[in-house]
């Protein structure tokens, strides 16, 4: 009877505010659907929150009661409360909204493609499209790349070998619907980050596993056997269209996490093994992406001091030709702050570095505001600033060519020096 009467106002809003003629079969599967998920909502989330800690216990090597506790409190403290963050596009989020972000970019980019030189209304040169249209398009001051609607358009990075995916990778882009905001949208909407074997030639057939949103309250990320799991309700009214989304996927063999907008959605440990590459699919709306990043690895970072005397982060982004620090750098700082906090002797000169492009002086300068801008986030963040020092180098020290988009994103970076 409870059940009755928790479906029977969502049922009547439906009715009411939606014509009869639009009420196809697929959209009255996915109002029963979505009217179960709610019901089932807070059981979902609570057996969630112990498969997530177990999860982190298999990533990070630790299954004490502690770093369980801590974990809960993290992943019950990372949902925004405020009309205010609701609203906001992914590109304007403060970095508050992302204080419990646990997500860390691999080390090595491998593909990030520079769309800032390619014509408008031209195929995308650094992408292959599999299906349907996709195109460059200028978007709000910057070059973006749009997925046509209802062609179930599906663009892959262009690489030079088919099997490119390493064991441990993460993969980062910025997302949006095209859509007029609406009931219907916000049941039928979805798009799949396909991730397939080498021999998939054709890009066809169900994946070997993917990372699906369903509509704007759902996500799979496995198999075709894997089930659903419900966004928090903050997190799934705020997907609406024509708003910036920030999709990051941390993979290491058959472990994965997938998080949107700072919220971790989805922790598995059952993906299938042996995925060798990737591709991203828009399904009924068209959608935008921009800020592609696919990396490997994600080296120990107190293992790499050890053996190195110190380790680079691509975690810590900033704006263009800027010291601010995005958002999504929290995951990177999270952690660099936890090993500081868990080894009191760290003391680190932390160095900033840029690509070559630009002019020399101006880029020297703007590597040591970068590195200035790091110290200060540390020291918020509860590190005594005597254990820390910034310093910028510029471009006078690449680790990679300049001439390729990965090459500058590789030696765009900050390195934490021990001293």
């Amino acid at each position: 009877m409870k059940k009755f009467f928790l479906a029977l106002p969502f049922s009547l809003f439906i009715c009411c505010f939606i014509p009869f003629k639009n009420l196809n079969g697929q959209f009255l599967k996915k109002i029963k659907n979505e009217v179960k998920n709610r019901a089932e909502n807070n059981i979902i989330h609570k057996a969630g929150n112990a498969t997530d800690r177990a999860i982190d216990n298999a990533v990070n090597g630790t299954s004490n009661d502690k770093t369980q506790k801590e974990e809960t409190t993290a992943v019950n403290a990372e949902e925004p409360k405020t009309d205010e963050n609701l609203s906001k596009k992914t590109t304007t989020a403060k970095v508050a909204d992302y204080k419990n972000y646990d997500f860390v970019p691999g080390d090595k980019i491998i593909f990030e493609p520079d769309l800032s030189a390619e014509p408008d209304a031209e195929m995308p040169a650094r992408f292959i499209i599999k299906k349907g249209n996709s195109e460059i398009q200028t978007f709000e001051g910057e070059k973006i790349l749009h997925l046509q609607k209802d062609g179930q358009t599906t663009v892959a990075p262009l690489m030079s070998s088919e099997n490119y995916l390493p064991e441990q990778f993460t993969l980062e882009f910025d997302m949006m619907y095209e859509n007029d905001e609406g009931a219907y949208f916000r049941y039928v909407s979805d798009f799949n980050v396909n991730f397939r074997q080498r021999g998939d030639e054709n890009y066809s057939g169900y994946p070997l596993y993917r990372f699906k949103i369903d509509g704007t309250s759902r996500a799979v990320f496995g198999d075709r056997n894997t089930s659903t799991v419900s966004f928090p309700d903050d997190l799934a009214k705020s997907l609406v269209g024509n708003t910036w989304h920030h999709i990051a996927i941390y993979v290491r063999k058959n472990i994965g996490k997938a998080y949107v907008d700072g919220y971790r959605v989805v922790a598995t440990n059952m993906l299938p093994v042996g995925a060798a590459k990737v591709d991203i699919k828009a399904d009924r709306y068209g959608i935008k992406i921009k800020n592609v990043r696919l990396a490997a690895g994600g080296d120990d970072k107190y293992n790499k001091i050890v053996t190195d005397g110190k380790f680079i982060t691509h975690g810590i982004l900033f704006d263009v030709n800027k010291s601010s620090i995005k958002p999504e750098s929290m995951g990177a700082l999270n952690e660099i702050t936890k090993l500081m906090k868990e080894h009191a002797d760290l003391k680190f000169e932390i160095d900033g570095h840029t690509d070559s492009d630009g002019n020399d002086d101006a880029n020297m300068k703007l590597s040591q505001s970068r590195a200035d801008a790091v110290k200060v986030q540390l020291i918020k963040m509860g590190i005594d600033e005597n254990r820390l020092t910034a310093k910028g180098f510029g471009e006078t020290k690449p680790i990679d060519k300049n001439d390729t988009p990965e090459g500058k994103a590789n030696n765009r970076r900050v390195e934490f020096v021990k001293i």
